[in-house]
Order: structure tokens, then C-alpha cells, then sequence
């Protein structure tokens, strides 16, 4: 008896690390594609196209500032803080749910931007349906001294 429990135990053991093996691997990669997509979006803000921009959102971003506002925030930041020129990932977070926006993956990225003249620090959180091609930005924080000025 007791072997067979020694077998169940170690079969179970083997089982739960093999998928947290395999979990890992995947929310690796999610923070990695996630971050290609950020990455498109501050080229894409860099050369001033605040409209195509937009095209990186979720309609669950929409749900509560417009498509039209959004763009024109982007256009008074871009203003305030400069171009951009670079970015660093300084906290990460991802994992897989079943829930209100839907079953796919969640990856909030915190990163350090640097602009032209100032810079923040942004929060995206970035949402992948499992039917999706790729991340929608479904969330968007931006801070910075700079913010509180003028």
C-alpha cells in the first residue's frame, strides 16, 4: 500500500512540475510579445501617428475615454513630455484567466519611458483572447513630474 502511495505521490509531483515548466515558459513569452507590441506603439507615437496609435487599443480601453480624446491626450503628452527615445520594462506581471474581459492572458508592464524632455513612468496592462492574433493595450497609466507642471 504504502507504494502505491510513494507511485500516486511522485506521479502527482512529476505531473505539477511538468506544468510549471510549461506555465512558465508560456508567460515568458507572453511578456515578451507583449512588449513588441509596446514597443510598436512608441514607434508609432514617435512619428506622430496618434490615430494609428489607437489601432493598438482594446475596445475595453474605449469603454471609457473615447477614441477621439485618447488621441488628442496623446498629442498634448507628446508636447509635454517630447519624442520618444527609449524604454525599460522595470516590473512585470502576466498570467491566464478565464473572467470578465474573457479567457486569455493578462501582462501588466511597468516601465521607466524617456522622452525628449522629460520622463515617466507608464503602466500598460495588455489583454490577449485566446482567439486573438495579438495584445490590445486595455489599460494605460502614464506618471511624471513633468505631468504637474505648467
Amino acid at each position: 500500500m504504502k507504494t502505491l502511495t510513494r507511485y500516486w505521490a511522485f506521479t502527482f509531483a512529476t505531473l505539477v512540475l511538468c506544468f510549471a515548466v510549461l506555465t512558465g515558459c508560456g508567460i515568458t513569452n507572453a511578456k515578451e510579445n507583449a512588449n513588441k507590441v509596446l514597443t510598436r506603439h512608441f514607434q508609432t507615437i514617435s512619428t506622430n501617428g496618434f490615430d494609428e496609435a489607437l489601432a493598438g487599443y482594446g475596445n475595453q480601453f474605449f469603454q471609457k475615454t473615447t477614441k477621439d480624446e485618447w488621441s488628442k491626450a496623446l498629442a498634448r503628452l507628446t508636447s509635454k513630455l517630447g519624442t520618444y527615445q527609449n524604454h525599460t520594462i522595470t516590473g512585470w506581471r502576466a498570467f491566464t484567466q478565464a473572467g470578465t474581459f474573457g479567457a486569455g492572458t493578462t501582462v501588466t508592464l511597468q516601465c521607466q519611458v524617456n522622452y525628449s524632455k522629460h520622463s515617466a513612468q507608464e503602466t500598460f496592462t495588455l489583454f490577449k483572447g485566446v482567439t486573438d492574433s495579438d495584445y490590445k493595450i486595455i489599460a494605460h497609466q502614464i506618471d511624471g513630474a513633468a505631468l504637474l507642471t505648467e
